[in-house]
């Protein structure tokens, strides 16, 4: 039997409802110990409700984790992964991970308030595609943005952009963070911002080895939120065949409007006699 856990005043149970992404979750405010004022303010509140419950005898800050334990499997098993729940419920993924193992035995009542909030229906609503996401961050560390430097822009840690350039979706919020990030940061130059000029080099370097376009690229191209489009194959030189069949083509098409193989050879650069071979060879393949 799932048990009711009493909601602590001012603790929020997901990261992005302070000042800060993260301030005033359960993490941030129990292990990241930080004095920041909202963060204080829900501390105190946290305090100040678990001694009028200690008053009482009813103070029970840890409850059976096995409820937990099943939703958080049920989930994974509709095909939500540990990240995503971590993230949407401002829990750390490594606890996560330890409460769906059965590793944890107890929880804090409001770890399973968090987790028992989510549901397979409502994750699935907030969750997008990561490819523009992916091509987003992979852009601007094209143009020299290491993934340290951007993170803050996001909210996000270095490993949480990891995470986005791997994973097939990402969380609503998560992505119109990046989008916006994105658009900040494309023109801009990453060493008027606190980067330095070896961590910018060594960002474009990165790129450069694994083929990451840059902004540019992407405002000429487009596609950068279509899962469909390649990049790789828009760049790739065309071989011995199909430089063949693209010459045949262009003489086709002038040839369409009577023009002999001499002006044709003239105006696409070709020797006469390269044309006036194609255009016979057309000719025969048509008779």
């Amino acid at each position: 039997m799932t048990s009711t856990p009493t909601p602590v005043p001012g603790l929020t149970t997901r990261p992005g409802t302070g000042t800060n992404n993260g301030h005033g979750s359960p993490t941030w405010v129990f292990t990241k110990r930080c004095p920041c004022p909202t963060c204080r303010t829900v501390k105190n509140a946290y305090q100040r409700h678990a001694y009028r419950l200690r008053g009482y005898g009813q103070w029970r800050p840890y409850v059976d984790a096995t409820p937990s334990q099943k939703h958080l499997n049920a989930l994974h098993d509709a095909g939500v992964s540990y990240c995503q729940i971590a993230e949407q419920s401002g829990l750390a993924y490594g606890h996560v991970r330890r409460i769906a193992s059965g590793r944890s035995k107890g929880v804090r009542a409001e770890t399973e308030q968090a987790i028992l909030a989510l549901t397979a229906e409502s994750m699935e609503m907030k969750l997008l595609p990561a490819t523009g996401s992916a091509r987003r961050l992979q852009a601007l560390v094209a143009i020299g943005w290491p993934f340290t430097s951007v993170a803050p822009y996001i909210g996000l840690n270095e490993r949480g952009i990891t995470r986005v350039i791997h994973q097939s979706l990402v969380l609503r919020p998560t992505a119109e963070a990046i989008k916006a990030a994105y658009a900040q940061l494309k023109d801009q130059k990453p060493e008027d911002h606190g980067v330095s000029l070896v961590g910018a080099q060594k960002s474009r370097a990165l790129a450069k080895r694994r083929g990451w376009p840059d902004p540019l690229w992407w405002e000429d191209m487009g596609g950068i939120d279509d899962p469909e489009f390649d990049p790789s194959a828009v760049e790739r030189p065309l071989n011995f065949h199909e430089q063949a069949a693209l010459r045949r083509e262009e003489i086709a098409h002038l040839s369409s409007f009577g023009l002999g193989h001499e002006e044709i050879a003239t105006r696409l650069g070709m020797a006469a006699g390269y044309v006036r071979d194609v255009l016979r060879d057309m000719r025969e393949a048509a008779a």
